[in-house]
């Protein structure tokens, strides 16, 4: 059975995610309104919000819902996976925010992993178990621990991202996409080696990529805007 919310089914098409933070929401551009016409869902980067008192968080979340009327990604990133800042006593500012958020993403690694899982099933909320790796792509073995301890967990996707130090690692991500395409993951390879992973792994099977609307927030993102154009012209959007 396929994941879904609302009319948004995961893997019918490849999907596109746009970041943005608290910076992004008090003064909405014409240009962030366009481009939020590029993407499915929306990711707000809790660890990379300027305040992230409890109260702001919430308000953020609750604009954010009203606006763009789009599911949104809770996503509050641990710094040894590539978090702006500490972000204190996660778990309580994902129940915080649990009725303005769809999905809630959290480190496989993390000690929170676990009772993210409970606020999940308690909310009737996606849970996706991340793993991040900044320096390598690990070798394939790896990568299907990855995929069970995820599954054990109770994930209902598995987000791998690994650095992609040569164009061999970007194919060879690429290929473990496609072996596990039933098994919903989200796979990107990062860095300019691994740019054509924003593009070519949804089409092996990755259920979502992500891009950016105001700044990157990974290391060879794309814009939204370029992202649906890319797909548009492939016919495949």
């Amino acid at each position: 059975m396929k994941l879904q919310i609302g009319n948004l089914t995961f893997g019918e098409m490849p999907l596109i995610a746009g970041v943005l933070t608290d910076a992004d929401i008090p003064h909405i551009s014409e240009d962030i309104h366009e481009d939020i016409h590029n993407v499915d869902l929306i990711e707000l980067r809790v660890d990379m919000f300027n305040d992230i008192t409890p109260a702001h968080v919430k308000e953020v979340f609750k604009t954010a819902k009203e606006i763009f009327k789009k599911p949104i990604i809770a996503t509050a990133r641990d710094i040894r996976e590539g978090g702006q800042r500490e972000v204190p006593h996660r778990t309580g500012i994902y129940e915080l925010i649990s009725s303005f958020s769809d999905i809630v993403d959290v480190e496989l690694n993390s000690t929170d992993i676990k009772e993210a899982k409970r606020l999940c099933a308690k909310h009737k909320k996606i849970l996706i178990a991340s793993y991040h790796n900044f320096e390598l792509t690990p070798d394939d073995a790896f990568l299907d621990s990855v995929v069970s301890r995820g599954k054990e967990m109770g994930a209902d996707i598995i987000k791998i991202a690994g650095m992609a130090n040569s164009r061999d690692d970007f194919i060879r991500l690429l290929l473990f996409t496609l072996r596990h395409k039933e098994e919903g993951l989200i796979t990107m390879s990062m860095g300019d080696n691994g740019l054509p992973s924003r593009v070519f792994n949804p089409l092996f099977g990755s259920l979502i990529t992500y891009s950016y609307i105001n700044k990157p927030s990974a290391p060879g993102q794309l814009s939204a805007k370029e992202l649906m154009d890319i797909f548009r012209r492939l016919k495949i959007r």
